[in-house]
């Protein structure tokens, strides 16, 4: 993808395979919760001592996460690593995915919503989830 600029008001991304073009209406909302900055690997930690079976599900996924958000686990695999039983994850990942938090790519891989967390500068921050909110219809 390619992100053009025309003007300040507009952001254009374009598919370089498909020439496809996605438009980007607003760039920053005054109105909108500002971004923190939090380290995914001890946001899980945290997590992890504090939180109960559905917390420790959460911990696993974030520290499995790539810098794309995609968790490459199956819910077996997740059990495993959380330590916590398969129908304990299958509610999790049901309740994350009704909320939009989470999406199921295909069985065995899942990507968190940018709505959430994401890797990269907050100055495309609104064309990653434009992107996201786009493909995941």
């Amino acid at each position: 993808m390619t992100a053009v600029l025309p003007n300040e008001e507009e952001l254009i991304l374009v598919n370089r395979n498909t020439g496809e073009e996605y438009e980007i209406d607003i760039l920053y909302d005054p109105k909108a919760t500002r971004w923190e900055k939090v380290f995914a690997t001890n946001l899980a930690n945290m997590l992890q001592i504090v939180g109960d079976e559905k917390t420790q599900v959460i911990s696993y996924l974030i520290k499995q996460k790539d810098y794309l958000n995609i968790v490459n686990a199956t819910i077996d695999e997740i059990a495993e690593g959380a330590n916590v039983s398969g129908k304990t994850v299958s509610r999790v990942l049901n309740v994350l995915r009704k909320a939009n938090f989470l999406h199921k790519v295909r069985n065995g891989k899942w990507r968190f919503s940018p709505h959430v967390m994401r890797h990269g500068k907050a100055s495309i921050g609104a064309a990653v989830i434009k992107l996201y909110d786009e493909v995941d219809k």
